[in-house]
């Protein structure tokens, strides 16, 4: 099965018309979709002979089956559009129309004329429309109630290989338009307004207009200031509550806020991303812009430049062709039961929310929420939202710029057909004044040269739903400005403790916090990752109810493809299990990531003995050493961990990466040793083939001899 989409051929690219329908098909050409070129030319004058000739020409290519996306009006009249269509489903091809605009049938009063357009649309087994208002209007006025639907929202203003300006602060107005618009020729307010017709509009009588390629327009536009979207006359204003327009796409591609009338048809899109201001008149646009200062005006650049990398990649046009392609299997599916998503409020619910007093006068706001959601908002008391995320796994924002009086909450939403809808809402939550008690846990972080982002993680330990928890910072000879900033949280947490030592590397740091440690469980954090708020609290309880000593969750890594499951195990959770089981069954078949230290809560009186070894990649010798004196495990597999590999690419990861093979080949040979050597006698034949495991892996995945070699040699010593 192929798939097509239609695009008009013949007009000048400069022409409104043709430049939309060839940014959709290029972008549709992204998802693997084929062209099916229509030629630009009168319709309604062709004899039918010569009609169905020239249809079946253009069809030729397509097969019984084939999705076809007609994009309409294609410009060459109603009798052509309604042969094209005719003919497709004479070939049984499975047809849907992107309807683009419909201003004909919005303003025809020719009942014939409006009776043709819906027994047209009524063809097709899928409608895409740019709106919810345009969906109710087509059905109003005939279109069959089991269509389905599917709703654009917006243009994409697709970009590529163009350099950009930094938006700037500019109290002016950029308007784009194609047709007359006598309120924009009389414009008499303070407010500069800057006129442009970027196609091919010079028919216009419009002598301060600025006329520019799109490329050229693109590159003004960002340059900052607002951009505006307006009405011409009554039937334009009613135009807009059912059309997407165009421009305002180029406006938010290009970096800046846009100004739009109230009840334009995605009003809603623009109010809940705080994309620009949504007016009633062009005076209250003034008003509102001679009002603004420069840190309202970077507000808005900052939600911008989170939503347009979407318009610049397409995401919109991607998003219509795969649910229509989605919806066509489906309906191949025949009596296959698809459940609607429906949404369970009870169970969605935020259990944590801490807000902290965080470096340099700002505040932490941290939560934990059970449930699944699309994204969340964070207000102040009073109402006004101060950030929005659809990072769904987030769960720390840093909040600057308010008084320590105040307070904060945070909502979660989903989508829905209809918008976003809130399903859960936390309490008001103001500064965290709890005491903190003598520790059942102490959190152990090394810190070296981390001032970029070591508060988020200072933030996200001080978050812990748990109070009896201290947190041992490690300075292991900066030269930033960490050691200031550590003790900066010091002298404000009475459970934060910091050493400073000269710089002897992590298990040094290590070594050296854990012989301060005064909890009954130890754990350790990296300087650069994040915890989940209940993170310790959970993994304390679960160690002392099945009386383990060590228990364990899984990790979230962060890349630059997003949020990743970085290390799960089959276990059972919240279960204790045998040391030997352990190894046998998850630890020795599992792969490398198992050797990490930091997503663990371990007894104390077991790591007091049992110190860091002094390597290099002391994780990979420690952790089955430490593993080898235990005598039960449990596991949480709630991805309370964040193991972050964007925040900084100087990691002992990356570089082991990039050394030679010998290098590579004697730090594994000396932390295997270590463990070997040290590790409990009793479970050395498990430390073994632990040994083994490895090895092998190694010599598959780099092909260097020395590691048989080196199993070999172990073999004889063990």
């Amino acid at each position: 099965m192929n798939i097509y989409i239609t695009k008009i051929n013949g007009l000048s690219l400069r022409n409104t018309f043709q430049y939309i329908q060839n940014m959709t098909v290029d972008i549709a050409h992204q998802i693997g979709c084929r062209e099916m070129g229509i030629y630009r030319y009168n319709g309604n004058q062709e004899s039918s002979e010569s009609l169905n000739s020239r249809i079946d020409g253009i069809i030729s290519g397509i097969n019984q089956g084939d999705i076809v996306i007609c994009q309409l009006p294609t410009g060459n009249g109603l009798k052509f559009e309604r042969e094209l269509i005719s003919h497709l489903r004479a070939y049984r091809s499975r047809i849907a129309i992107f309807i683009h605009n419909f201003e004909t049938l919005l303003h025809e009063k020719n009942n014939y004329t409006i009776c043709e357009m819906i027994n047209l649309y009524n063809q097709a087994e899928i409608l895409i429309v740019n709106s919810f208002a345009m969906r109710q209007f087509l059905l109003d006025k005939g279109i069959r109630e089991n269509i389905k639907f599917i709703i654009q929202e917006m243009w994409d203003y697709t970009v590529s290989n163009i350099f950009m300006n930094t938006p700037a602060f500019k109290k002016e107005i950029h308007f784009i338009y194609n047709k007359i618009y006598e309120e924009m020729n009389k414009w008499e307010y303070g407010i500069p307004l800057k006129l442009y017709t970027p196609l091919n509009n010079t028919c216009l009588n419009i002598s301060n207009a600025t006329d520019m390629t799109p490329e050229e327009l693109f590159l003004e536009l960002s340059k900052g200031g607002f951009g505006l979207i307006w009405y011409a006359d009554e039937y334009d204003h009613m135009s807009i509550k059912y059309h997407t327009e165009f421009w305002l796409s180029i406006y938010l591609a290009a970096g800046i806020p846009v100004i739009v009338p109230a009840g334009i048809s995605n009003q809603t899109l623009i109010e809940e991303n705080h994309l620009g201001l949504i007016v009633d008149s062009l005076n209250e646009a003034v008003t509102k812009i001679e009002a603004m200062d420069e840190s309202e005006y970077q507000e808005y650049l900052r939600n911008i430049e989170q939503f347009a990398p979407a318009l610049r990649n397409g995401y919109y046009t991607k998003r219509c062709i795969v649910e229509c392609i989605q919806a066509f299997y489906r309906k191949e599916a025949c009596g296959v039961s698809v459940p609607s998503t429906i949404y369970s409020l009870d169970n969605c619910t935020f259990s944590t929310t801490v807000l902290k007093r965080s470096y340099d006068g700002n505040m932490a706001f941290s939560w934990d929420f059970k449930g699944n959601a699309d994204g969340f908002f964070i207000y102040d008391e009073s109402g006004t939202l101060i950030h929005e995320t659809k990072n769904i796994h987030k769960h720390y924002h840093l909040i600057t710029g308010y008084e320590e009086n105040s307070g904060f909450f945070i909502k979660a939403y989903v989508h829905t057909l209809k918008g976003r809808l809130i399903i859960a809402k936390s309490e008001l939550t103001h500064l965290d004044v709890r005491q903190y008690k003598n520790p059942k846990v102490s959190l152990i972080i090394p810190a070296y040269n981390a001032e970029e982002y070591i508060t988020r993680t200072i933030d996200t330990a001080l978050a812990q739903s748990l109070t009896e928890l201290e947190i041992i910072i490690v300075d292991d000879g900066s030269t930033d400005s960490t050691p200031t900033m550590i003790d900066w949280y010091a002298e404000k947490y009475s459970n934060v403790s910091v050493f400073h030592q000269e710089n002897a590397g992590v298990p040094s740091a290590r070594n050296t916090g854990i012989r301060h440690a005064n909890g009954g469980y130890i754990a350790f954090m990296d300087n650069d990752d994040m915890l989940h708020p209940d993170m310790i609290a959970r993994l304390y309880h679960s160690a002392v109810t099945n009386a383990c000593d060590i228990a364990m969750t899984s990790i979230c890594s962060i890349t630059n493809r997003g949020y990743e499951r970085y290390l799960q195990y089959p276990m059972e959770e919240n279960k204790a299990i045998s040391i030997d089981d352990f190894f046998r069954f998850y630890y020795i078949s599992g792969n490398a990531n198992g050797v990490v230290v930091w997503n663990k809560l371990y007894r104390a009186s077991l790591v007091k003995e049992h110190l860091f070894p002094v390597l290099v990649y002391d994780d990979e010798a420690w952790t089955p050493y430490i593993l080898s004196y235990a005598d039960k495990i449990c596991y949480l597999d709630d991805l309370s961990y964040e193991y972050d590999r964007m925040i900084r690419s100087n990691t002992l990861v990356n570089k082991w990466h990039h050394q030679h093979q010998h290098e590579k080949f004697m730090f594994l040979k000396k932390t295997i040793m270590f463990y070997l050597e040290n590790g409990n006698p009793d479970k050395l034949e498990l430390l073994k083939e632990l040994a083994k495991n490895r090895l092998t892996r190694c010599k598959i995945s780099y092909g260097y001899e020395e590691y048989e070699k080196l199993w070999e040699e172990i073999n004889k010593i063990f």
